[in-house]
């Protein structure tokens, strides 16, 4: 074996044993960094919204779960989220990618008609 490829294995091993400490635990944790205007909280928002929106990517009207309107920006995401935090504080006990899903779905509800 060369050096290179027992390096290799090393680093392999190393991140298959890494684990992964949540960034933004609860949503006590979001709202206080969002308040503070961090702009890791805004980034995390944005990217938890990004992956709703792939995941809604091929549904049908009926089957979306959040619907901004088309230039929602990421004020507007953080703002809804804050709302939401405001409205019913106790979801903040919950993992942040939960609260900005929920935040989200009551900011910006489909319409099922």
């Amino acid at each position: 074996m060369t050096m290179k490829t027992i390096l290799g294995c090393i680093l392999v091993l190393l991140v298959a044993n890494a684990q992964a400490a949540p960034y933004f635990g609860d949503g006590h944790e979001l709202q206080r960094r969002l308040l503070r205007q961090d702009p890791a909280a805004l980034a995390y928002v944005v990217g938890v919204y990004d992956t709703i929106e792939i995941t809604q990517y091929h549904a049908s009207a009926t089957e979306r779960f959040v619907c901004p309107p088309p230039a929602v920006t990421g004020t507007e995401l953080v703002d809804a989220v804050n709302g939401y935090l405001q409205a019913e504080p106790e979801i903040s006990i919950y993992p942040a990618a939960l609260v900005v899903w929920r935040a989200l779905m009551w900011a910006f509800p489909c319409d099922r008609t």
